[in-house]
């Protein structure tokens, strides 16, 4: 991943995932914080849990992920992460034992303002996204 300097602009990026692994999740959260300078520490780290946990449920549940998108959006401030995996099954979201398969999205779901899930038609797979509301970002 190269290093370069980014602004509080709005923007979209993309991050290709497929040949990654569960030990990329640190570069994968680094990636993320590069580019949303300026966000607050409490809304970065939102972003971050919603990052990993997407991306970990897509490792251990999606067949692996495909990429991850993040979209910033400056008036109102907001941030987007969609993350795309190979699997079109539906999410678990109900407790089946004594381990709890969905407390990464109840983590989610509890650190965004919406979450949910497009289902692919064209091709295999789905994209789990999570919206944040943010204060703004300053330069």
């Amino acid at each position: 991943m190269s290093r370069q300097v980014l602004t509080s602009r709005a923007g979209t990026w993309i991050l290709d995932l497929r040949t990654t692994s569960p030990r990329h999740l640190g570069a994968i959260r680094a990636w993320v914080a590069q580019h949303l300078p300026g966000l607050g520490s409490t809304h970065l780290d939102d972003v971050l849990l919603i990052v990993n946990e997407l991306v970990a449920n897509a490792y251990l549940h999606g067949g692996g992920p495909s990429h991850l998108q993040l979209w910033r959006g400056v008036r109102p401030c907001a941030v987007r992460v969609e993350v795309g995996d190979v699997n079109d099954e539906h999410l678990l979201l109900t407790r089946t034992g004594s381990g709890d398969p969905a407390l990464g999205i109840r983590l989610v779901d509890n650190v965004c303002v919406q979450w949910g899930v497009q289902h692919h038609h064209d091709h295999d797979g789905k994209t789990v996204w999570a919206h944040v509301a943010c204060d703004g970002f300053s330069e």
